[in-house]
C-alpha cells in the first residue's frame, strides 16, 4: 500500500508531466501557426514583386530576343494557348524593332511529338518573321538551362526575354545568373479563363524559392540525356 506522503508525491509527478505535455502541445501548436504565417507572408511577398516585375516593360532596340519554350500539345504538335501568348506579345515586338535576333528555346518532353523550339520557330514564321532571324535552341528541358544553352546558339547581347508574366522574375533572375546581366523582359499575360495563371500563384513562388537556393547555371551545364 502507498502512504499518503507517497500518493501526494505520485500527485505532484504526474501534473508536472501533465502540465510539461499540455506546454509542450501549446507550443506546437504556436509553431504550426507561427509556421504557416511565414509561409503565407513569403506566398503573398513573392506574388507581389511576380506582380510588379511582370508590368516591366523591355527595352527598345535589344539585340537578341530569348523566347522561353512551354508545352506544345498534340501531332502533328502545335502551340499551347500559354506559350501562344509569348509568341504573339514576341512579334509585335519582333515586327517593332527589325533588326532583334529571336532564340525560341525548348526541347522535347516526353509527351511531347516535336520539339518545343521547331514549333515556337514554325509559329515566328508563319506569322511573317524572316527565317533568318530565328534561332533554335533544341536541347533545354528547364528554365535554368535554357540561357545557357541559347548562349552557344547566338551570343547573346542586350536581350529581352519573352515569357507569361508570372515567370518574368525567375527568368530574370536565372538570366542574370548565367552572364546575361543587360537583359529586361517582356511579359505575356495569361487570360483570366487560363487555369494556368491560378496555378501560378502557388507553384511560382515554390518554383522561385528552389531555383533561388539550387539553380545556378554555368557554361559546363550540358543537356540532359
Amino acid at each position: 500500500m502507498l502512504s499518503c506522503n507517497q500518493w501526494d508525491l505520485s500527485t505532484i509527478i504526474l501534473k508536472i508531466v501533465l502540465k510539461s505535455q499540455m506546454r509542450g502541445k501549446v507550443m506546437l501548436i504556436k509553431l504550426v501557426k507561427y509556421g504557416f504565417l511565414l509561409i503565407l507572408v513569403y506566398f503573398i511577398v513573392c506574388n507581389i514583386f511576380i506582380f510588379i516585375y511582370a508590368q516591366q516593360k523591355p527595352s527598345q532596340h535589344a539585340q537578341t530576343m530569348v523566347i522561353l519554350g512551354s508545352q506544345v500539345l498534340g501531332t502533328p504538335a502545335v502551340a499551347s494557348p500559354t506559350l501562344a501568348d509569348r509568341l504573339d506579345v514576341a512579334v509585335q515586338y519582333l515586327n517593332e524593332n527589325p533588326e532583334t535576333k529571336v532564340v525560341v528555346c525548348g526541347g522535347q518532353g516526353e509527351d511531347e511529338s516535336a520539339t518545343e523550339s521547331s514549333v515556337m520557330a514554325k509559329y515566328l514564321i508563319d506569322k511573317g518573321i524572316d527565317a533568318n532571324r530565328v534561332y533554335q535552341e533544341d536541347k533545354s528541358r528547364r528554365t535554368a538551362e535554357q540561357f545557357i544553352f541559347a548562349n552557344r546558339v547566338l551570343p547573346l547581347g542586350k536581350t529581352v526575354v519573352v515569357t507569361n508574366d508570372f515567370h518574368i522574375l525567375r527568368s530574370i533572375m536565372l538570366a542574370k545568373r548565367s552572364g546575361i546581366h543587360d537583359v529586361s523582359g517582356l511579359s505575356a499575360p495569361l487570360a483570366l479563363n487560363n487555369g494556368d495563371k491560378y496555378v501560378a500563384l502557388i507553384r511560382e513562388p515554390l518554383a522561385l524559392a528552389n531555383s533561388w537556393l539550387f539553380d545556378h547555371p554555368s557554361d559546363n551545364t550540358k543537356p540532359a540525356n
